[in-house]
């Protein structure tokens, strides 16, 4: 993940949360003051914190918002119809109010809807609340909901704690906690960190168990767990993702294995390119990516064999290259919980990307039939230039997100009065909403803020067309010019190009930037002309969507595999906070000190040190208290502890002694459970026994 602080609010206690997202920064290699990186909003204050600019979520470079409905709705839930009533209306502010402070801000927002008390709260009325909220935010990109800690989802006896809950309103547990954690920051690391466009994939031992060349066809094993894989992969493709195979086979076995099991959710269709032969695999994927017309840093390659990984990290390590387990239900969940894999929100461009390459690839052959004028000239182009829709706003904030070579201003965020988007096909097919103008009217000009266009349709005049619309626009409104805002940046050369090629006068302004001016007929009347230097932006350029994300494969590999649930993020969050061994301390004066070492500032290094000297206060005594019950299953007087300043030593003695008062009392208890089923003959006559 990028550098980014992060700000919480919660309608609840919330902050023993912030160990764990900090031990996945930590985690994460995000540098900088990393304890100081998670701030909290104060208790109960998430409709004033997402309004406020000035809030710990507005200040914060990403917002995680954390609510349960019964906090958020007045009565018993589950006692009062009327109550979800409630829930719908609390649902539509919530929603107004993440939007604002999404929009005002500028950084991802994750809203959590979390689980209901087992005592005063509501499924139903969770379920609803998650719903409505789901629905208002879906493909969002800046607004992500939630409504579970999956896939790190301790079982239900471990997610909640009523006595943390009775004692300071903490209603879950530290696995739940940590769970949480994980799954908040797995969805913040997808919102900020760029995604890999390709999934290049092995097959033996990958794809299937056995080898096609030895085996034969017929003879390689694709059983439940194999399955998995390819489900894996079928929702990859379903998301945007271009998967290739990428094996040393011979291309026949291969694709005979795909003709024999007509049952797998991903088909040779599917299939954007491969490279299936005897060459070195990271020379395979570099003819896969020229193919693309991708960079390599836009691909994930996975294989279980560690040789071949080898191999490609040496040979092109901007690829994000992962080691598969040889195990096919371990490979599975290793792709389950793969974080560069995940995808935030994805649109109908997304869906549509593996046909519109396929169609990319038979415009290719057929320029290279013909010449580039007659390529042209039977293209049929067509471009529709219309107003900017709600429908369109998710696609919209990606283009102006991923769009680098032609950006004109290089702006990421459409701040005109009106904006207009573009959509383009032609005879191969419908490359989909490509384009994106907003504008503004000055005085005689009409100011183009924003003028982009996706690499897919660039070089083929859509560029032209979209400035013949805008310079039509100026004159239908009796304006006089047309100025294109210009910024350079390191990659929107192809930019630059278009615009010196214009009959357009330059006005600097600001730092590094400039209006491009024409006069609004000049811009009205501005047609494609192909030639010689062309050529080139004929064809497919490089894609403009970032590379893979920057985390290294032993970080990728090592949370896929290591931290893959609250019990397993626990111990290592308590591995990195080791404890000082005293000698001669009991096992419950050890047991304390570890627990003290995992809740405070400073680990303590004897039996003498005193909690509040440590750093503690009264959350953390909550936390420690709910660690005790559930350790040794003790409550100790939260008052006589809050008041008094105790040690390592008088914390395992009150511990001990409590439990031999609860052990004398269940003994009684015991013992008058057995007196209550005798008679009273029976009493007297253990009485005169003398065994009473």
């Amino acid at each position: 993940m990028n550098k980014i602080g992060l700000g919480v609010a919660a309608t609840f206690t919330a902050e023993p949360l912030g160990d764990a997202l900090r031990f996945w920064l930590a985690e994460l290699d995000v540098k900088g003051d990393v304890e100081g990186d998670v701030a909290f909003a104060p208790y109960d204050q998430v409709f004033p914190s997402l309004l406020d600019s000035g809030s710990v979520l507005g200040r914060a470079g990403a917002a995680v918002v954390l609510v349960r409905a019964e906090d958020l709705v007045a009565g018993d839930l589950a006692a009062e119809q009327d109550g979800l009533d409630e829930v719908e209306a609390v649902a539509t502010d919530l929603a107004a109010a993440l939007r604002t402070s999404a929009r005002a801000s500028g950084t991802p927002h994750v809203l959590v809807v979390c689980p209901p008390s087992p005592e005063q709260g509501s499924p139903e009325a969770h379920a609803r609340l998650a719903s409505r909220l789901a629905q208002a935010f879906e493909g969002d990109r800046a607004v992500c909901v939630l409504a579970s800690a999956e896939p790190y989802e301790p079982a239900p006896e471990a997610v909640h704690d009523a006595f943390a809950d009775r004692t300071g309103n903490v209603p879950y547990t530290d696995r739940y906690f940590a769970a949480l954690a994980a799954a908040v920051t797995r969805r913040l690391h997808a919102m900020t960190t760029p995604r890999p466009k390709a999934v290049a994939v092995d097959c033996d031992g990958t794809l299937w168990d056995g080898v096609v060349g030895e085996d034969g066809p017929d003879g390689v094993v694709i059983g439940p767990e194999r399955m998995e894989i390819w489900r894996e992969l079928a929702r990859q493709v379903a998301a945007g993702r271009l998967l290739c195979l990428c094996s040393k086979n011979e291309e026949k076995d291969v694709r005979e294995v795909f003709d024999r099991h007509p049952e797998l959710p991903v088909g040779l269709d599917d299939v954007a390119a491969m490279r299936v032969g005897w060459e070195a695999k990271s020379q395979a994927l570099r003819a896969l990516a020229a193919e693309l017309d991708l960079g390599l840093d836009s691909f994930v390659f996975l294989d279980d064999s560690p040789v071949e990984c080898a191999e490609v990290r040496a040979g092109c390590p901007e690829v994000l290259t992962l080691r598969l387990p040889a195990g096919a239900a371990e490979a599975a969940a290793f792709l389950r919980h793969c974080w560069p894999l995940d995808l935030a929100a994805v649109t109908e461009a997304d869906r549509e990307r593996t046909r519109r390459y396929q169609e990319e690839r038979r415009r290719e052959q057929a320029r290279g039939e013909m010449s580039l004028a007659d390529f042209f000239a039977t293209l049929d182009l067509r471009v529709t230039i219309a107003p900017a829709g709600p429908e369109h706003e998710a696609r919209a904030a990606q283009l102006a997100e991923r769009t680098n070579q032609f950006n004109l201003s290089g702006a990421r965020r459409l701040d005109g009065d009106e904006k207009f988007v573009v959509d383009v096909r032609d005879r191969f097919g419908d490359y989909g909403l490509v384009g994106l103008t907003d504008v503004r009217t000055e005085e005689d000009t009409l100011r183009v803020g924003a003028f982009l266009l996706s690499c897919r349709a660039l070089g083929r005049g859509v560029e032209h067309r979209m400035l013949a619309h805008l310079g039509a626009l100026a004159r239908e409104r009796g304006l006089a010019r047309v100025a294109l805002a210009f910024r350079a940046t390191e990659r929107n050369r192809p930019a630059r190009d278009f615009l010196a090629a214009l009959p357009a006068t330059v006005e600097p302004y600001g730092e590094e930037a400039a209006w491009y001016v024409l006069d609004a007929g000049d811009a009205a009347a501005v047609v494609h002309a192909p030639g010689p230097a062309e050529e080139r932006a004929a064809g497919p350029a490089r894609t403009t969507e970032p590379a893979a994300a920057p985390a290294g494969w032993a970080a990728v590999e090592r949370i896929a595999t290591r931290l893959t649930g609250a019990d397993a993020i626990l111990d290592a969050m308590r591995a990195a906070r080791p404890v000082t061994e005293v000698a001669g301390a009991s096992p419950v004066e050890a047991t304390v000190m570890r627990m003290w070492a995992e809740l405070l500032d400073v680990a303590p290094a004897s039996v003498g040190d005193g909690f509040f000297q440590l750093g503690g206060h009264s959350l953390r005594l909550v936390q420690f208290m709910a660690r005790v019950r559930a350790e040794f299953g003790v409550e100790l007087p939260f008052d006589t502890l809050y008041t008094t300043s105790f040690t390592v030593a008088e914390v395992a003695k009150a511990i001990e002694e409590r439990q031999l008062a609860d052990a004398d009392d269940e003994e009684l208890a015991g013992l008058l459970d057995e007196l209550a089923g005798l008679s009273d003959e029976e009493i007297d006559a253990l009485l005169d026994s003398g065994n009473g």
